[in-house]
């Protein structure tokens, strides 16, 4: 489930959070870029396959033209769903203009906002990932009440087991 989330550096800059959430384990892969493009998107998604050792099932997207040229009226493919097709990964697209059904990566960008930039500066991208991947590893490591008050590296250790 790519989503982005602006991420204002000092000088106006602006980089972009991509954000991925695995809905069973609710174990987050987060990746920064500094533009959102259908080539970033697809630079995301393998990494997501590479950071979780498999591929998902399924992602569900927005529709903004990082994810699918359906709003911009564009006839040839995205990039997005040729790499998709080629992993057999399936594409669902929220409805336009509901962000709402997007709730897990909505809250998880609150979380984000209050827990990480809020109290950090960020002084370049190479800065802001190295910082965002030790935020990463605390952030998979909190305790949730809708996994029994596991972290979500607990729920996905213990899913492997079951699924082995």
């Amino acid at each position: 489930m790519p989503r982005e989330c602006k991420v204002k550096l000092p000088e106006d800059k602006q980089y972009y959070q991509y954000t991925c959430i695995d809905e069973a384990s609710r174990e987050r892969f987060l990746w920064w870029y500094e533009e959102l493009t259908p080539t970033n998107t697809v630079d995301f998604i393998k990494r997501c396959v590479e950071y979780y050792g498999y591929k998902a099932k399924t992602i569900q997207t927005d529709n903004g033209p990082e994810f699918s040229y359906n709003q911009a009226k564009i006839k040839k493919e995205h990039p997005m769903d040729t790499l998709l097709k080629k992993l057999e990964i399936r594409h669902y697209k929220i409805r336009p203009r509901t962000p709402e059904h997007n709730g897990k990566v909505e809250r998880s960008h609150r979380n984000d906002n209050e827990r990480f930039y809020s109290y950090l500066k960020f002084y370049s991208l190479e800065d802001l990932i190295k910082q965002g991947k030790a935020y990463l590893k605390r952030s998979n490591n909190i305790p949730m009440a809708v996994l029994g008050y596991l972290t979500p590296k607990e729920k996905r250790a213990e899913l492997e087991l079951v699924s082995v």
